[in-house]
């Protein structure tokens, strides 16, 4: 020992090599750790990534499972219009693009105009199928049908198929512009040799510009294409106005017919090839025309009018002779077709049956809300006299011809156990029928939920009466109704000690005594007033739902378009965030 101290003594050097040595050994083993604890977090991080990766692709696959629950129908038969749309304009497309005769006299564009020609055929044999409604009615009285075909998006397909008509117009005119001037500096032996003597005399053919224009112009294609560009002109413009002025909407919409027929006379010519629209455009028209004549030319039921109620809010009901033919056909939730010839005898409104199936008479509710309903209303209210005979023979003169009864999504409701229904306003009329028949006969029906939201106060004694009579029916408390007054706001704020005493002293006063004090009235409903928090209603039906042992609920809307908005988005939201259970979302909008 003595030794090496001496050693390291004389030797400073070696001692600070040892020391460097020991030194760099620590920082190694430093070095080592550091190594291992950054490869434990780099695999820790790629469990983490890769479970939340794998929790992000359960989330989209179930977001995906949900909307497809939803509207899978939708998606493939959108899918199918998307694809067959596209092989139309090809097939016709490659027909053309290898039809040098056509290609040497107007080049690339006639290879467009042909292929939008071929998806307008197309679209047009689609633009009636929506709205042709006893045809979709007895489609929807076939079983099971209903889950393969969405009913509930005709109005969007028709919609759709509108803007795709638009869009391919303007493709087809365009590239005939282009067509018709280079036809116009064509040589004349190829257009003979197209066209042969379709456009007469090969020698009659004009040399000048404006002359080929003029005898182009001339032919019945470019007639009638002219004709049909002037009906879209002013129609489509129109469509802006549906819901502002409906009547000039309606009857510029009527145009579009005149469109369909010039379109089946548009390739009588036969300058390329032989006419087909007249096959695509005809069979649709037969069957949207045939009703339609059928109606006008008197093959419609003339129901005696029973009985009229007026009520506040401008709404007046009209109880009506069931006729013999509807005992089988009429089902809860479907809609009718009203004239009222001394009002209007052209005009036709629709409007949702009150009154159930296993009732001997239909009923129909309608507000004072446009020109034709002011109208009646007028007319309805002249006819009511308090002296009772007169008032018989008033309502013997009072003339109602029914078209109907005609299909609605609201008939889909005994496909499930646990059924909600919102009406908003004047929309819970298809409710109030619904609820009637799940009385009468509930199926395997366990809850029914009726949220009815009205913005005046007046509104609830549009169908109190009813409404509690149909509750007083329920002897199995299968039924849950809620009536909420949007105008009206309660600030719901929990240090407010007058909001709070307020909010008490409503819900004790009408649990104790049935009186409501915003109707200042009896009422077997307490009035919830404010916007409904649809999250926590449906949170709370699917928690009952899900405590009966169902795994699904119907949702039936018929309101304003941005009820059925939030409405649809919590259903989804729900549904989303749980695997076990799902909300069917079906609306009616107006």
């Amino acid at each position: 020992k003595k030794q090496f101290k001496d050693m390291f003594r004389k030797n400073e050097d070696l001692l600070r090599v040892f020391e460097d040595a020991d030194n760099d050994d620590q920082q190694s083993l430093k070095t080592v750790a550091l190594s291992k604890e950054q490869k434990k977090n780099q695999r820790l991080r790629r469990v983490q990534n890769k479970k939340k990766h794998q929790e992000n692709s359960q989330i989209w696959e179930h977001a995906w499972t949900t909307k497809w629950k939803n509207a899978g129908a939708a998606y493939v038969w959108f899918f199918l219009y998307i694809f067959a749309n596209i092989t139309a304009f090809v097939y016709k497309a490659h027909k053309y693009a290898i039809y040098d005769e056509a290609r040497e006299v107007f080049g690339n564009c006639v290879v467009i105009a042909r292929g939008a020609a071929q998806c307008l055929n197309l679209n047009a044999c689609l633009i009636l199928l929506p709205v042709c409604r006893h045809l979709l009615t007895r489609m929807r009285a076939a079983g099971h049908l209903r889950f393969w075909f969405p009913f509930d998006a005709c109005l969007e397909f028709h919609m759709l198929v509108g803007l795709a008509i638009l869009f391919f117009t303007l493709a087809h005119v365009l590239a005939h512009i282009c067509d018709f001037h280079r036809f116009a500096k064509a040589d004349r032996d190829d257009l003979v040799s197209l066209f042969g003597d379709k456009l007469g005399n090969p020698n009659q053919i004009p040399d000048s510009y404006g002359g080929r224009w003029l005898l182009l112009l001339t032919q019945p294609a470019a007639i009638t294409g002219v004709i049909m560009l002037g009906c879209m002109m002013i129609a489509y413009p129109l469509i802006l106005t549906r819901r502002t002025h409906f009547n000039r909407f309606w009857l510029a919409h009527h145009l579009l017919l005149v469109m369909l027929v010039e379109l089946c006379l548009h390739g009588t010519g036969n300058l390329l090839e032989h006419c087909q629209s007249i096959y695509w455009v005809t069979p649709p028209l037969l069957f949207y025309f045939i009703p339609r004549l059928i109606r006008e030319c008197g093959g419609v039921t003339v129901c005696p009018v029973v009985d009229i109620a007026v009520k506040k809010g401008d709404v007046i009901g009209l109880r009506m002779q069931k006729p013999q033919s509807w005992e089988h056909r009429v089902k809860a939730g479907m809609y009718v077709f009203i004239n009222i010839p001394a009002v209007s005898n052209v005009e036709w409104h629709p409007f949702t049956l009150t009154s159930a199936p296993h009732e001997n008479f239909i009923e129909v509710h309608f507000r004072n809300v446009g020109d034709w309903t002011q109208k009646a209303h007028t007319y309805i209210k002249d006819q009511i006299v308090k002296d009772e005979k007169k008032k018989q023979r008033r309502q013997e003169k009072l003339v109602v011809k029914v078209e109907g009864p005609i299909g609605a999504s609201s008939q889909g409701f005994s496909d499930y156990p646990i059924v909600v229904l919102v009406g908003a306003g004047i929309g819970v009329t298809p409710m109030i029928s619904v609820l009637k028949q799940l009385l009468v006969e509930p199926g395997h029906m366990k809850r029914a939920y009726l949220y009815w939201t009205v913005r005046e106060r007046n509104s609830f004694e549009w169908f109190s009466e009813l409404i509690d009579a149909i509750y007083q029916q329920d002897m199995h408390g299968v039924l849950h109704i809620r009536h909420f007054l949007t105008s009206v706001k309660m600030e719901d704020d929990d240090r407010d000690l007058g909001t709070i005493l307020f909010q008490h002293a409503y819900r004790a006063k009408h649990k104790r005594t049935n009186f409501d004090l915003f109707l200042q009235r009896q009422n077997r409903h307490q009035v919830d007033v404010g916007r409904p928090n649809w999250s926590e209603e449906f949170a709370s039906v699917k928690k009952e739902a899900k405590s009966l042992g169902h795994d699904k609920c119907g949702v039936f809307l018929c309101g304003p378009g941005k009820l059925a908005e939030a409405v649809e988005e919590v259903t989804f939201e729900l549904s989303n965030q749980d695997r076990d259970f799902h909300f069917y979302f079906t609306k009616e909008t107006f």
